[in-house]
Order: C-alpha cells, then sequence, then structure tokens
C-alpha cells in the first residue's frame, strides 16, 4: 500500500513544492522585466537611453531574491521597448532543480518572463490642477527651469497654424469635475474643447490643492485657440505640459515666487514656475498626445493573465 501511494505523494509534493517555486521564481522575474522595461523607457523618454543591456539587468537582478534573473534580450524600437529575462545564463546553466519532480522525471525548468513599455505625449488624464496654459507662454518661457510668470493681464499672442486667430497669452480657470478642484482632459481623438470658469477668485478646495502642490511638477493642460466670452469662453485643448509650480496670486490668495520673472505684485493674477522635461508613470494618464516636455510612460499589456485581478 505504502509503495502504491509513493508516487501520487511524491506528486503531490512535487505540485506544492516543485510548483510554487516556479510560479515564485516566475513572479520575480516578472517584476524584474517590469521594473527594467520602464526604466528603459524612462531613459529613452528624455533622450537618454544609454546602455540599454546595463539598466535592464540592474532592475532585473534587484528583483530576483535568487539572483538568478538573466536579462537575455532588450529590444528597443519606436518609443517602445521590450525586455526578456530568464533564469538562463549565457553558458546554459540556471534551470530551476525539481527535487520532488525530479522522482517522477521532470528534473529541471527554465523559466523566462517579458515585459514591454512605451513611452509618449500624455492624451487623456486628469488635470490635477483646473488650470489651462497659453501654447504662447509654453513656446515663449525660455530654457526648461527657468522661472516664469504667466499673468492673466498680459498677452503674448502667438500662432500654432498660421491660418488659425492669433492665440492669446496667459492662462484660465476651466471647468471643474464634479465641483472638485480637478478637470480631465482627452485629447487622444484631436484637440479638445473644454468650458472656462471665468473670473478672478480661487475656491476653498483650490486653495488646498494648490498649496499642497507647491514645488511640485504636474502634466498641466496647453490651449492653442480660444472661442466664446464669459460664461461661454471655451479653451481648445491641445496638449499637456510638465509645469513645476513655485508660486501664485490670485484675489485673496497669493504665495508668490520672487525669483520668478516678471514680478507679481499689486494686482497681478498669475500661476508661477517653469516648464520642464519630465516623465510621468501615473497610470492615471493614457498616451496618444503630442509631446511638450512632459512624457507618459506605462507598461502594456501584452501577456495573457495581465488583466486578471
Amino acid at each position: 500500500m505504502v509503495a502504491l501511494l509513493m508516487v501520487p505523494l511524491v506528486g503531490f509534493a512535487a505540485i506544492a513544492v516543485d510548483v510554487g517555486a516556479l510560479y515564485s521564481e516566475k513572479a520575480q522575474l516578472q517584476n524584474g522585466a517590469d521594473a527594467a522595461a520602464l526604466a528603459v523607457a524612462q531613459h529613452c523618454a528624455v533622450h537618454a537611453c544609454g546602455d540599454t543591456a546595463a539598466t535592464a539587468a540592474q532592475f532585473a537582478s534587484a528583483n530576483a531574491n535568487d539572483g538568478a534573473a538573466n536579462v537575455y534580450k532588450v529590444a528597443l524600437g519606436s518609443n517602445r521597448v521590450t525586455v526578456s529575462d530568464s533564469t538562463l545564463t549565457a553558458q546554459g546553466d540556471g534551470a530551476i532543480p525539481h527535487p520532488f519532480a525530479a522522482l517522477i522525471g521532470v528534473n529541471a525548468t527554465t523559466v523566462h518572463a517579458s515585459a514591454t513599455a512605451e513611452w509618449g505625449g500624455p492624451g487623456a488624464g486628469p488635470a490635477v490642477l483646473p488650470i489651462a496654459l497659453s501654447y504662447c507662454e509654453v513656446i515663449n518661457a525660455g530654457a526648461p527651469g527657468q522661472r516664469v510668470t504667466i499673468r492673466t493681464d498680459t498677452n503674448r499672442p502667438c500662432h500654432r497654424n498660421p491660418a488659425e486667430p492669433e492665440i492669446p497669452g496667459g492662462f484660465g480657470w476651466i471647468d471643474l469635475v464634479g465641483g472638485s478642484c480637478q478637470s480631465y482632459v482627452d485629447v487622444t481623438g484631436g484637440e479638445m474643447w473644454i468650458g472656462s470658469d471665468p473670473g478672478n477668485n480661487i475656491t476653498a478646495a483650490c486653495k488646498t490643492k494648490i498649496a499642497g502642490l507647491k514645488g511640485q511638477t504636474i502634466l498641466i493642460p496647453v490651449f492653442d485657440g480660444t472661442r466664446g466670452t464669459g460664461q461661454n469662453a471655451e479653451y481648445r485643448i491641445y496638449a499637456f505640459a510638465a509645469f513645476t509650480i513655485t508660486g501664485w496670486s490670485f484675489s485673496g490668495y497669493s504665495n508668490t515666487d520672487p525669483a520668478a520673472s516678471p514680478s507679481c505684485t499689486n494686482n497681478c493674477r498669475a500661476i508661477q514656475g517653469y516648464f520642464e522635461e519630465w516623465v510621468s508613470a501615473d497610470t492615471a494618464f493614457d498616451l496618444g498626445g503630442p509631446d511638450l516636455g512632459g512624457t507618459v510612460v506605462r507598461l502594456t499589456c501584452d501577456r495573457p493573465y495581465c488583466d486578471l485581478p
């Protein structure tokens, strides 16, 4: 009886121990591939791909508890990279041994994983602060990191398309979502018209929001056209730009940045900060918009089980 039961008992042990070890190894390899693909994508998004193989190896190894992750392929394409790793080394070693399954003829298994990341201009996502900046302010801001004051009462018109009217400079508030200090923009299908929220006042919710955003970089909508006036005015959102907030001045609520140019005094109504090259891995944003310095990276779903909870 014992002899007859040994075979299924060994089989169950193989399932419990050896298969469990494979799943653990697979999870580590997948985490490593995901981290490596995102790291390479983030470097390439700012035009500094560097040694992609070394970057991938660093992040894949950091996610393997046993140090058995070996990157065997980094496939770099246009705004896309795929990283593949394995337990198998270049010398052919590294298959995971099975102490129990070996008793029923299965000695070892090589585990593989791969991940693909892509990058590009954000096309849809939340406007963390419901303000739209003029395209003219973006292109006239100077070098990345140069502090600017973007005023509502200063007009610096420009053209993005010579066949269209000039774009006014400055910034404006846009429609809120659900009464919160946030909006939503989607330019994946082309430019989006969104209603404005005229006036110089700032809501209590937005006072709290902007205070928490000081010194932080956010993706902020950029408009390249307007129509209507007052409550019927609309902004045509063209893209997102990466903007670091350093100061502001609204009716009854100011915290100005003395290093920004021009200065903001008296009745100045402005948002202050600087544009920069910035990469976000925020999954709340979809790709598909123009790149104005703010780039989004994300993992693509090319595995049969990645949609499972």
